[in-house]
């Protein structure tokens, strides 16, 4: 697919060395912790939601698992420069039972802004296999769910999306 969208193309070039190592979803943080890519990762993601009508106001909070905090962050600065308030939290891996945002041990479950009453966008970058983890935790905290982005292409991502009714979103990073 031709694009003349200029965060794209330097998306496209700065993501070719991580799509072709063995997982790129490892090496993702290579990506958004770069001056660079920082500036186009969240930028990327806001105009991808937008395309899939969810546009910010839609959604006013990110939620990502920790190992996506610069994604998060990106996408915070990204909505600034627009004008736009986002907000972010961070899943943090359980040691125990999920449950709203405290587990019955007294563990906080998300770090960053409120869910409650909140719809929110879900990364879905470095830790799929908890994302239904990561929607139960966010549903019992009260948060609505209301779509699934991934910089990185990612299968595993897209079946999350489909089996939660949700819409996934994700940069098309072939030419």
């Amino acid at each position: 697919m031709t694009t003349h969208d200029p965060h794209l193309l330097t998306l496209r070039g700065l993501a070719a060395p991580l799509l072709e190592s063995p997982n790129p979803l490892v090496r993702l943080n290579e990506l958004t912790l770069s001056a660079q890519g920082a500036a186009v990762c969240g930028h990327i993601l806001i105009d991808l939601l937008e395309e899939h009508d969810l546009a910010i106001g839609d959604y006013d909070l990110v939620i990502a698992p920790e190992g996506d905090a610069a994604l998060a962050a990106a996408m915070i600065h990204a909505a600034g420069g627009r004008g736009l308030d986002l907000d972010a939290a961070l899943f943090l891996p359980a040691q125990g039972p999920a449950s709203a945002i405290n587990n019955a041990e007294g563990e906080r479950r998300f770090s960053g802004s409120p869910l409650a009453g909140r719809k929110a966008v879900l990364l879905a970058n470095s830790a799929l296999a908890d994302g239904e983890e990561i929607l139960a935790a966010a549903t019992e905290c009260g948060a609505q769910i209301v779509g699934c982005a991934s910089l990185l292409p990612d299968e595993a991502a897209r079946a999350f999306a489909a089996s939660a009714g949700i819409a996934y979103c994700s940069p098309a990073l072939g030419d």
